[in-house]
């Protein structure tokens, strides 16, 4: 196990987190390991310039197959390579954040008010969750039904309301 002190960009301010390193990557951003998070319940890529100390616990942990195997599959965008068994959503992107959206994704499509339509390739329904929910209100998944359904129950479960059918 490894505990990290570990900067989060979007809310300027460091966090402690308890992971169970997997892998290390390098990615077009620096060096990122792949690891499980014990407070998140989940796989993370932590950037290694943003892990401020790392100190190595002591306490042994037995390696997750389930994770080795997503953290290999979801780290392939790491290298630029293509997911492999990745599905592709489709996703509306507001007027304000379409100028960043074109530079990291692929446009289908440019819509009269300066809104686009993207393509997001991921390897799981949660990582796409993550990826929506950094939008803040600006990023919505049209397509699959499946994916936009999950992220919508997420929403309603975090709102404490009941969820509804996309139509």
């Amino acid at each position: 196990m490894l505990s990290i002190h570990y900067y989060k960009e979007n809310e300027d301010e460091f966090t402690k987190r308890e992971i169970e390193p997997y892998q290390l990557a390098n990615g077009p951003e620096g060096w990122y390991v792949a690891s499980y998070d014990r407070r998140r319940e989940d796989i993370r890529h932590f950037r290694l310039d943003r892990i401020k100390e790392a100190e190595v616990t002591g306490e042994p942990f037995e390696q997750r197959p389930e994770v080795a195997e997503i953290a290999a599959i979801e780290g392939g965008w790491l290298s630029g390579e293509n997911v492999p068994a990745a599905d592709v959503a489709r996703v509306w992107v507001s007027p304000e954040r379409a100028r960043w959206a074109r530079e990291e994704h692929t446009v289908t499509e440019e819509l009269a008010d300066d809104a686009v339509l993207i393509e997001v390739p991921y390897g799981s329904t949660d990582w796409l969750l993550r990826e929506i929910l950094k939008g803040a209100g600006e990023l919505v998944v049209l397509e699959p039904e499946q994916a936009r359904e999950a992220i919508a129950r997420e929403l309603a479960q975090d709102a404490g309301a009941t969820p509804v059918k996309a139509a």
